[in-house]
């Protein structure tokens, strides 16, 4: 089982980015399970979304205290909070214009991306694609990009095509 935290703000897709991931992995022939927490229900509020991914059945439920993958869509939120339970071999994949170093750290600006190929600062989708690229045993790209058009269906077919595409941009830069 692998089991994946996604930290950010609301507004910033946190809860869609494990809907987009589950349905990825789901589509690869995994059982899933992704829910999020949060407190005050307002944009910009912390939220912390959880995702497992499980050839079989989820065999758990609750909070991932040590996840195996760890998404910081807002790095503004204290990595004291979004680093809590990491492990030596978590991988790391921050939204960030700084350097960051460490084994298994992957440090992309996210939202310059997105503003360029969406117009909107709201980095999930692109960021999902730098997950693809590193973690093909779960997510395929063509999943990925599958699962992108099937959780945003509600927009028109240009968003969806831009967010695949910033999504696209992120795995190519990885």
């Amino acid at each position: 089982m692998i089991e994946m935290r996604i930290h950010g703000r609301g507004g910033q897709g946190v809860q869609k980015s494990a809907q987009i991931l589950s349905r990825a992995a789901f589509l690869k022939g995994f059982e899933t399970q992704d829910f999020s927490i949060y407190g005050a229900e307002r944009q910009g509020a912390p939220l912390t979304s959880f995702v497992r991914l499980e050839r079989l059945c989820v065999p758990t439920r609750g909070y991932v205290f040590e996840p195996d993958v760890i998404v910081i869509l807002d790095d503004s939120i204290p990595r004291e909070k979004t680093l809590a339970g990491k492990k030596e071999s978590t991988k790391v994949f921050i939204n960030t214009q700084d350097k960051v170093s460490g084994k298994e750290f992957y440090a992309l600006d996210a939202t310059g991306i997105a503003l360029n190929e969406t117009g909107k600062a709201i980095a999930n989708t692109a960021l999902l694609g730098a997950l693809a690229k590193k973690l093909p045993e779960f997510i395929t790209w063509e999943n990925l990009e599958k699962a992108i058009k099937i959780e945003l269906a509600k927009y028109a077919p240009e968003v969806i095509e831009k967010n695949v595409n910033a999504a696209k941009k992120c795995f190519e830069m990885v």
